[in-house]
């Protein structure tokens, strides 16, 4: 099957690079940002593509493709793409584009640059190689054509192509990861001048193909969010990230909250594969899953913007059932499936949770445990660091019953990756239904976009009556802004640097 996007589809990634409103000259002005964290790789673009990398990356960096909010995959280095075979891609480049040191981009150097992921022995083992390990090869065609090569069928290789920043492929060549990582070269708005602990320094790059409608660009990462808040309403920045529901109904006047739905389904995940566990019966999952007052927690925590879930899928991902009801919270049906699982008077388990990851979370994970006290399961709620939670998950090392594991339908704005991860596909895995894992298997090789969303919908349908997890709700995004700033969108957490100005 081919599958090409239309040469009129480049006006979607194409930047208006005119100065701000009114025609004013906005290039003396200076994006002041406060994050959490910068980048724990500093410059190279390989470790991962989410938070807090991504804030920092996408002043920098592009990508073949961008995915949107709605799960388009929109032109961006790459104009247009097909599929030539069931294991071959073509890309079409941008003409014209320039690395901020002068380098012109071109298919071989894109080409070297996937080439470098896949063998270079440090970034090889790194999270962006991981999501692409299904690539075997790529060659540049002509000067203007890299033709990517598959180990087998990939029908999102496209999206995936959102998650890899290319960097300046003769910068890489000579100097390799450690050259990019200290001193990154993108063809992105701005160039780094000065890169500090906890602040960054971005000039822009005025050939850029997106170029920027300010001068200056600062980062500054403010690990407290309180801080990011004082940052803020004092006029130290302009844009602060990640700020809790209780913040954002703080910004009044000059200051206001930006919420986003995210494309990510807060959960508990359920342990099946190891030992004798409650988690073993399927009614047990389910009245867990009906004893949860859901509505509550997207209403009162997460200021109405959250969402009750019955599927681990966003809306606008592919996948994405709308025929799949969150579970409602009804205690006396949880309580009957306790019993006819052989549980009625409920048991004690260990549920391992990071804290701060998302909005309100700490709260949320102590109405959970409330309401699930309210059926008789007493719940050990143990917070641990997120070092700890990758090792367990990694190996499966878990001496607990259930942890907090979010579905994320980002980059690549598709419910598959997810799933996969709920599934005994994931080794060594946490939860297996080999059935539906049999359902999914089908899906992950079908080129036609439409049998493979209706196949995915009806893995959705099996995870929802066979849950591996606690449904929970859709997450928020909270940003603050001043009033001054324009142009400011969350496009999945990439940040349009090159449209923001004050006005």
């Amino acid at each position: 099957m081919s599958v090409a996007l239309a040469a009129s589809l480049v006006a979607c990634g194409s930047s208006d690079n005119s100065t701000g409103s009114d025609n004013a000259d906005t290039h003396g002005q200076a994006l002041r940002v406060a994050v959490d964290a910068l980048p724990g790789g500093k410059g190279s673009p390989f470790n991962t593509t989410g938070t807090p990398e991504v804030y920092t990356h996408a002043a920098i960096y592009d990508q073949l493709t961008l995915v949107d909010q709605d799960g388009t995959v929109k032109p961006w280095l790459a104009t247009s793409w097909k599929n030539t075979s069931d294991t071959t891609w073509t890309f079409t480049l941008r003409s014209g584009v320039k690395f901020s040191n002068g380098e012109v981009l071109d298919a071989q150097g894109v080409a070297d640059v996937i080439t470098f992921v896949k063998t270079d022995p440090e970034v090889s083992k790194q999270a962006v190689a991981g999501d692409l390990r299904v690539i075997a090869s790529a060659k540049a065609l002509d000067a203007a054509t890299v033709e990517i090569t598959t180990t087998a069928v990939d029908p999102l290789l496209p999206n995936k192509m959102t998650e890899l920043f290319i960097p300046a492929p003769k910068v890489l060549a000579q100097k390799g990861n450690a050259g990019i990582t200290s001193d990154p070269v993108g063809t992105g708005p701005f160039k780094v001048q000065d890169w500090s602990a906890n602040k960054i320094t971005l000039t822009a790059n005025t050939d850029s193909w997106r170029a920027p409608k300010v001068g200056t660009l600062e980062i500054q990462a403010l690990p407290d969010p309180a801080s990011r808040m004082q940052a803020l309403q004092s006029g130290q920045v302009d844009l602060i990230t990640a700020i809790s529901p209780d913040q954002g109904k703080q910004l009044t006047g000059n200051y206001r909250a930006e919420i986003t739905k995210a494309a990510q389904v807060m959960s508990l995940a359920f342990i099946n594969t190891k030992g004798d566990t409650p988690m073993a019966s399927p009614k047990v999952r389910q009245a867990l899953n009906y004893a949860v007052d859901k509505d509550a927690i997207a209403q009162s925590l997460l200021l109405g913007q959250g969402e009750a879930v019955g599927q681990g899928t966003s809306a606008k991902a592919a996948g994405y059932n709308p025929d799949i009801k969150p579970f409602p919270y009804d205690v006396n049906k949880a309580k009957q499936l306790m019993a006819e699982a052989g549980y009625p008077n409920g048991f004690e388990i260990t549920v391992d949770v990071v804290v701060g990851s998302y909005p309100a979370d700490a709260e949320i994970y102590q109405l959970v445990k409330g309401d699930l006290a309210k059926v008789g399961v007493s719940v050990n709620l143990r917070q641990i660091t997120f070092a700890n939670w990758l090792k367990f998950y990694l190996a499966n090392s878990w001496d607990s019953q259930a942890f907090g594991l979010s579905w994320n339908s980002l980059p690549t704005m598709d419910g598959a990756r997810a799933m996969s991860l709920f599934s005994c596909l994931k080794q060594p895995a946490f939860f297996c239904d080999q059935p539906t894992a049999d359902l999914l298997k089908q899906a992950l090789t079908n080129l036609n976009p439409d049998a493979r969303s209706r196949q995915l919908q009806t893995v959705g349908q099996a995870m929802h009556d066979n849950p591996p997890a606690l449904y929970l709700v859709r997450q928020i995004d909270i940003n603050g802004l001043s009033d001054k700033l324009q142009g400011f969108a969350n496009n999945n957490r990439f940040l349009p640097y090159d449209k923001m100005y004050k006005s």
